[in-house]
């Protein structure tokens, strides 16, 4: 299952902006914002437009793009291969279970079968 792009984008924006040194309250002066508005990004309780991501992304010298690429940071790059690890365990345990149930389900047919 895909991971939220808005999980992704507040990993790379506390990401970049600790990179920076910047406080969430600097990073908010810095885009002409309320003093709590990095936060506000921060906890899910807003998103920004395109204009402010524009903003931060330039405050933060990146690419707007890397705000929202889960290989950018970290603890995305984490993220993804554990997505990634237990989609493929997942996998191969319902492989196995498959054929388990199948070697039960023939064995049973063939004591009828006789």
């Amino acid at each position: 299952m895909a991971e939220a792009l808005r999980d992704i984008f507040i990993r790379n924006l506390r990401f970049y902006r600790k990179q920076n040194h910047l406080s969430q309250e600097k990073l908010s002066y810095e885009i002409d914002m309320s003093m709590n508005y990095i936060n506000q990004l921060e906890n899910k309780s807003s998103f920004p437009p395109p204009e402010i991501i524009d903003k931060i992304a330039k405050v933060l010298g990146i690419r707007p793009v890397q705000l929202f690429d889960e290989t950018e940071c970290p603890e995305n790059i984490i993220a993804s291969s554990r997505r990634d690890f237990i989609d493929e365990l997942a996998e191969e345990v319902h492989k196995r279970l498959k054929i388990d149930v199948q070697k039960s389900i023939e064995s049973a047919v063939q004591k009828y079968v006789r």
